[in-house]
């Protein structure tokens, strides 16, 4: 087998001086604080994704292929959401910048969750669909609530600063 190396091993990187790494370091808080300030959603996005949470709960009110069918369409419309945010902001937040930011979208996915199951229950049980607005209003709230929430820790951690009153 050949060897495309020279046969003398690699010089490590040199270390760069405290002043340098401050420096740098610097630079990339000065980059969070930059990009922190881009990571703005705008008003729309939290109501809109509620009302789809919303509806994605509530078709549990809906009896056969209707119930199926609001589903696929809010499945459908959440990445339609997400995509025409980063397509006219041009930034994509994929996962929680920090503690924060993971504790409250974690207790928004599960209150979610909890609001679909009530609305499965209600259906199941044979309870009148009406009483599925309930948890559909609740899953309304918090992803609006929430999400604001989520958004703000999200740019302070993003910044390099913590909101010490939460």
């Amino acid at each position: 087998m050949e060897n495309d190396s020279s046969g003398d091993s690699p010089k490590p990187p040199a270390q760069p001086t405290s002043a340098q790494a401050r420096e740098a370091l610097n630079t990339l808080d000065a980059d969070g604080k930059s990009l922190s300030q881009r990571v703005v959603t705008p008003w729309w996005y939290h109501t809109a994704l509620g009302l789809i949470v919303a509806l994605l709960v509530g078709s549990q009110a809906f009896s056969g292929p209707a119930s199926i069918m609001v589903v696929a369409l809010s499945i459908v419309a959440i990445p339609v959401l997400t995509m025409t945010y980063s397509s006219r902001y041009g930034v994509t937040v994929t996962q929680p910048a920090g503690p924060l930011s993971r504790r409250l979208l974690l207790v928004t996915l599960g209150v979610v969750l909890l609001a679909f199951l009530a609305g499965v229950a209600i259906k199941v049980v044979g309870a009148s669909p009406w009483w599925v607005a309930i948890p559909a209003v609740v899953a309304f709230t918090v992803t609006l609530v929430l999400g604001r929430r989520y958004d703000d820790a999200l740019r302070n951690e993003i910044a390099g600063t913590r909101d010490q009153t939460r």
